[in-house]
Formats: C-alpha cells, structure tokens, sequence
C-alpha cells in the first residue's frame, strides 16, 4: 500500500454495512467517514482540487478483509464529497454479509478498528479495509496495540514500517491479511524466485491476492530493499576507510551488476569479499544464495563474508557481518555431489 491510515469506528460509521444500518439506531449515514485532518491534510492534500472535475466522487477498487482474519471479498464503491459534508467518505452501496458468512459484518461493535490502505500517490485508485474487532481472538493482540497507539486521536496515519513492526513484535500470523496492507516479505521474496516464500504464499492462498502488477511492484521492492542495503554498507565502508580500519574497497557490484559478491575490501596484507543480504524483517529471516556466490565463496583463496543488512527503515538498518564462510560454502557444496545428474540447485 501507497499510504495507511486507521480509525476507530463509530456507530454511524457501521451503517456502511447493511446489517447495522438495519438494526442500530445510528442515522443514515450509510458509510465510513474518512476525516479529513488526515485523509486530505496528509495522505491526499491535492485531492479536493483535482477531484472537482469529477463532482467529488473516486471511484475504488475495494477489499475488505476482516474480522477475525477473514478473506478479502472485492467490490467497487466510491469515495466522495458532498456539498455539506464536513469529511470525505468510503461510500457507494450497502455492504452486505456474504452468502457463505452470514454473519460475518453483524458481530463488528462501535470502537472495533479500521485499517485502510490506500493505493495510488496522487488520488487513492484502490483501497484495502483490514477490519479489526476487539472480541475477535485472531484480533485482540494487533486490536490492543493500535488502539494504544490511536490513543485519543480519532483517525490517524501510520507508517509500513511502524505496522510491520508491531505484527512482528506480536507474532501475528503470516495469514492474518493485516500482511497485505504492511508490505508482505513472503511476496517480496517470492517475487524473487525464493522457494521457502513462495510455498508459505501458497499455504496462505485463502487470505492472498495476487495479480501480475503485484509481483511486479514486490519484485522492484525486493530490488530497491537489496539496493538501499549495498548503499548503506558502501557508507559504512567509507567510515572504515576514514578510520583506517580498511586500506581500501571497491564497490565491485556497482561496477559488475553480475559479480558474485558486492564489495572488495583491502587489509594490510589481504583482501576479502563481502556479499550484502539485505532485508526489512528480523535477522533470523532467510536469505537467497545464488549459485554463483556459493562457488565463489568456496573455489577462491580470498576471504568471503556476508553483511547481513535488516531491520530496514527509510533511513536506517542493523547490520552483522559473519564470519569467513569458506569451510561453510564447502560443506553446503558437498551435499550437492548427491543430486540426481542434470539437476543443479540455484538458491
């Protein structure tokens, strides 16, 4: 998602949901406020002009996800502006209970959370609505600690980051579709052909929408994560340079898009190779190991160690470096010799 933003939902806010426009007493609003301090002061500032030629009326490709970590259903609404309206709103048509979850929008209660996501930099073009209820047991965790975070703000925007952070820090359930909205790893590292990602998105299937334009958005984020890690590392390196901890590197990966390895480093009276393996979750996250860079690693002389770059943030990582891999690489590379004949690993 471009932009997230979440609110806790008043009574008028339900009467978007058939249900509780049916059988609360809450007016006619029939939709979900989007306030405007947040929706157009800070996520869409150019909207009100731009959707003037449009009479104040988006339309959304909508996915509401939720509670209690159900499926996305798809439908098409609107955003809009009336003329007396104080904030813009998620608006369209009645939201109805599916046939086969009768109940599935009845059991949401004023004060439950709405987490949106919003696509699109300019004007928002799709959107996806992560329901959260406060008696939900696949909720409660991620319930409580945004609604600590909302404090006595009525709506307010949150960054990937941030969220990523909370459901990690929670444990939240790689199924649960909050992942959708926060930037899903799993598809970052299936988009990049990593197998354990890809089945984990195939176990999940339930909950994951995937289209062509999707995979290509991950793909260019897996890129830009592993580029803003080698960018990270070349500045450390200069520090080190500064220091005289190292005599001198070379970007290697800069020059060589196709190199094996990233940097190389010189010692007083060596080299080594450093091979960057950047991500934005915790360090126990795998990586993908090429082929390429595992003979590397083991049929040079020169020393081979991977800076593991994690915990990404706009402007920030953690980073460890290991130890010399060599005697590593060749115990990986030993296991290969068993592969029935024509069948060669590639990470």
């Amino acid at each position: 998602m471009d932009k997230l933003a979440f609110k806790r939902l008043t009574a008028s806010d339900l009467t978007f949901f058939e249900w509780h426009f049916k059988n609360r007493n809450a007016g006619n609003q029939k939709a979900i406020n989007l306030n405007a301090d947040v929706f157009i002061d800070q996520l869409y500032p150019a909207l009100e002009t731009i959707a003037r030629k449009q009479q104040n009326k988006l339309g959304i490709d909508l996915w509401i996800a939720g509670p209690a970590a159900m499926a996305p259903v798809n439908l098409q609404r609107k955003i809009i502006k009336g003329p007396t309206y104080k904030n813009w709103r998620l608006d369209g048509e009645f939201v109805y209970n599916p046939e086969d979850e009768p109940e599935r929008f009845s059991g949401l209660s004023p004060g439950d959370i709405a987490l949106f996501g919003f696509e699109g930099e300019i004007t928002p073009n799709a959107m996806t609505l992560v329901l959260l209820a406060q008696d939900a047991s696949e909720d409660q965790a991620l319930f409580k600690s945004l609604d600590s975070v909302l404090s006595d703000h009525r709506m307010s925007t949150i960054e990937a980051d941030a969220l990523r952070e909370i459901c990690e820090n929670l444990a939240i359930d790689h199924s649960h579709p909050i992942w959708q909205a926060v930037g899903d790893e799993d598809l970052a590292e299936a988009a990049m052909g990593q197998a354990p990602a890809v089945c984990r998105l195939l176990g999940r299937s339930r909950s994951t929408r995937l289209s062509l334009e999707d995979l290509r958005k991950a793909r260019h984020a897996a890129e830009e994560i592993g580029r803003f890690g080698e960018v990270l590392v070349d500045h450390y390196l200069r520090e080190q340079c500064a220091t005289g901890k190292v005599m001198d590197y070379e970007w290697t990966s800069e020059i060589n898009a196709i190199s094996p390895y990233d940097f190389r480093i010189q010692h007083i009276a060596s080299w080594e190779k450093l091979e960057v393996k950047t991500t934005s979750g915790d360090f126990g996250r795998e990586f993908y190991l090429s082929l390429s860079e595992l003979r590397e690693m083991v049929y040079d002389d020169v020393t081979y160690r991977i800076a593991r770059v994690y915990a990404t943030t706009e402007n920030s990582a953690k980073m460890r470096i290991s130890q010399e891999l060599r005697a590593y690489g060749r115990h990986i590379i030993k296991a290969f010799v068993t592969l029935p004949e024509g069948v060669t690993p590639n990470g």
